[in-house]
């Protein structure tokens, strides 16, 4: 395996998230997506009403389909791409300083860790995808991106595990990524930053220990 197969999946991801792009959001719609997301987040996801997201952000529930015609469905899938773009953009930023597939790592762990841990949207999408893939509760095309999105995440994690030596890479990132998505059952969010450097420390010696562990 090449020494730069994590650089690759890096740059797969780039590619993929360029053509996300979310910058270009209006205004409108931004804060249409935020009230919706604290909705979800404080009231539960199938709570949330276009006449609620309306209250919200002080307009006419009428008004909502001018920023999204196609109601509701529209502004979940919305609010998932941009949060997805969102996760992506801070995860490009963190590991852009690596020299190697070690410190590439410990980079997407960390991230990875802290926004699990600080954003409860990152909980709320988590749910949100492991309920689809029960129930089918999303549109083909949207499910087609998410499945896109998640496995060229998941290809950067694999490619720097099997650059730094670890046998069943794929199997070993699936174990860690679950310990991170699960960040907030064994890793209280409160407290200040050097509390939560100490944690990320935690979750990067656990990720490390996944990875040695033989399956």
């Amino acid at each position: 395996m090449s020494r730069t197969s994590y650089i690759a999946a890096r740059e797969a991801f780039e590619r993929r998230l360029t053509e996300w792009d979310r910058a270009d959001q209006k205004a409108g719609r931004q804060n249409i997506l935020e009230a919706f997301l604290q909705l979800a987040i404080a009231n539960g996801f199938n709570s949330v009403s276009m006449r609620t997201i309306a209250n919200a952000v002080n307009i006419k529930p009428p008004s909502l389909y001018s920023h999204f015609p196609n109601g509701r469905d529209e502004i979940v899938a919305e609010s998932l791409r941009w949060h997805f773009h969102g996760f992506g953009v801070a995860l490009l930023e963190a590991v852009s300083h690596a020299r190697n597939a070690d410190e590439f790592w410990d980079a997407m762990v960390r991230l990875h860790f802290t926004r699990q841990v600080q954003l409860p949207e990152s909980n709320l999408w988590d749910l949100l995808v492991t309920t689809d893939r029960m129930a089918g509760i999303l549109p083909d095309d949207l499910r087609a991106q998410i499945d896109d999105w998640i496995t060229l995440h998941e290809n950067m994690y694999v490619a720097a595990a099997e650059d730094m030596g670890c046998p069943a890479a794929a199997e070993h990132v699936k174990v860690v990524m679950t310990l991170l998505e699960g960040a907030t059952r064994w890793a209280s969010p409160g407290g200040d930053d050097d509390k939560l450097e100490r944690l990320s420390d935690r979750a990067v010696l656990l990720s490390r220990a996944v990875l040695e562990a033989k399956f």
